[in-house]
């Protein structure tokens, strides 16, 4: 499917981490590094890491306006993504702000190893239009989620590419956190085709950093009987 509305939010996967979540007066997007053709413009971007499957300038500008707000976890982050920086946050671990409309928490967000050190990057918890998201970013399961408090909708990575992220492991995460939805997200498709390498992919974007490929589908079975809604949502974006 497209798309999954939850109350008055409807989600949609861009591909990577980039969700799109709509809802009246409110358009967020975290971590954009692929779009859609005409896509709207945000009301607010949150950024969780440097990475370039997260972090790519190119993917801001079409989105971004004088009235769009922007957050990362990092100044330099803000610094590399984002060339004008007015209108922007930054959101350390256990900080909370208030932007664009919306409440922002950092979060803890890390793998015991691979390339996401504890410390590089975070996730977010979004309280907007009467919900609680945790968008967790890059991390396998950890201690931190525990004392996440009431969430409506989980988005956290299924896959990496150094194997640090394990499906078995989120889904244990997910039965812990207990949302009343999940969407997977961090993976390329299984029937995607391989991509052609070109030298203009080569430090900006690079292919090898763009997540293994996934089956999603594969977290109903790992969440049956767990109560939690496993949406599995069609890549919309389009790698530039």
């Amino acid at each position: 499917m497209d798309s999954i509305t939850l109350g008055s939010i409807r989600y949609e996967w861009l591909g990577q981490s980039c969700v799109r979540m709509t809802a009246p007066g409110t358009v967020i997007y975290t971590d954009p590094v692929m779009l859609d053709n005409g896509p709207p413009v945000a009301t607010l971007i949150l950024i969780t890491h440097h990475h370039v499957d997260h972090c790519l300038p190119e993917f801001i500008t079409p989105i971004r306006d004088e009235k769009t707000k922007l957050a990362a976890f990092h100044d330099s982050y803000i610094t590399h993504c984002a060339q004008e920086i007015k209108g922007v946050r930054t959101i350390k671990i256990g900080q909370t702000i208030e932007l664009a409309g919306a409440v922002i928490t950092g979060v803890e967000a890390y793998t015991k190893r691979g390339f996401h050190m504890k410390g590089e990057g975070c996730g977010f918890i979004i309280e907007t239009n009467g919900q609680r998201i945790y968008f967790s970013g890059d991390t396998a399961r950890i201690p931190e989620m525990s004392v996440l408090g009431h969430i409506d909708t989980a988005i956290l990575p299924i896959a990496d590419n150094a194997y640090a992220i394990d499906m078995k492991d989120i889904a244990e995460a997910v039965r812990e956190i207990k949302p009343r939805l999940f969407i997977p997200v961090h993976y390329t498709p299984s029937g995607e085709a391989d991509p052609i390498l070109t030298p203009d992919m080569f430090f900006s974007k690079d292919p090898a950093f763009f997540t293994r490929k996934e089956d999603p589908s594969k977290m109903r079975s790992l969440l049956e009987g767990s109560g939690v809604e496993v949406a599995v949502l069609r890549k919309l974006g389009i790698k530039k």
